[in-house]
């Protein structure tokens, strides 16, 4: 693609802010992947920019800041061929207004171009996933077994932490069963004292463990 076709990142960042519009219209802010804020025109641009970005974290997997930036380009692009779009449906920009119509489809067109490009660089490409659809079952099931062998060592993991507090509480239950109050107070074994240990030390432990197993089977699945 030649740069005349390519859409410049100037080129976006001018057009997404669209300074002409935004000072007609209550502008929003949103927030990329890569932690680069952009300036939309309305709430509605917004909710769109953050499913899309959503739904592009959830099935892709982006390793690199480099790839965050791509991706934070690529939803700006889409975001423009979104809002692009929504006036030539209405005939009017957000305002109303009438536009050059030539020129929106001049722009969308180059746009649409551009994001077909970066989409086959990041490799989410309609022909990637279609030799993604075709990758052989015995890579899938290589795959599979890989994560399986991944899940139950995290899960030997756990239930050894857990095991650890389970017999951390056995102990200071059998240590009250055999203390007169005196000792268990020394201990401090008192069952308001196990309660508030449980409370705020092994039920905080064991739900950070939970949490920590669900967020990384998340990306097992993910990665399949």
């Amino acid at each position: 693609m030649s740069d005349k076709e390519r859409m410049s990142d100037e080129e976006i960042l001018a057009k997404l802010a669209d300074i002409e519009h935004a000072a007609e219209v209550d502008a929003v802010t949103v927030e990329g992947v890569s932690g680069t804020e952009f300036q939309v025109l309305t709430t509605e641009e917004a909710v769109w920019f953050e499913n899309s970005l959503t739904k592009y974290t959830e099935q892709y997997s982006f390793d690199n800041i480099a790839d965050l930036q791509d991706l934070d380009r690529l939803l700006s692009m889409e975001l423009l061929s979104y809002r692009w779009a929504n006036w030539l449906i209405r005939d009017a920009d957000y305002d109303g207004n009438t536009y050059d119509e030539k020129a929106v489809r001049d722009s969308k067109d180059k746009v649409e171009k551009s994001i077909l490009a970066l989409k086959a660089h990041l490799g989410i490409g309609r022909k990637n996933r279609v030799e993604s659809e075709q990758q052989s079952v015995g890579d899938y099931l290589q795959n599979l077994l890989q994560r399986s062998k991944e899940f139950g060592v995290h899960r030997d993991t756990q239930n050894a932490e857990i095991l650890n507090w389970y017999m951390e509480l056995r102990s200071k239950v059998g240590l009250w069963e055999r203390s007169d109050d005196e000792e268990r107070a020394h201990n401090k074994v008192h069952l308001d004292q196990i309660f508030e240990w449980i409370r705020t030390e092994m039920i905080p432990a064991v739900d950070k463990l939970d949490d920590h197993f669900r967020e990384n089977q998340k990306y097992w699945v993910k990665s399949l």
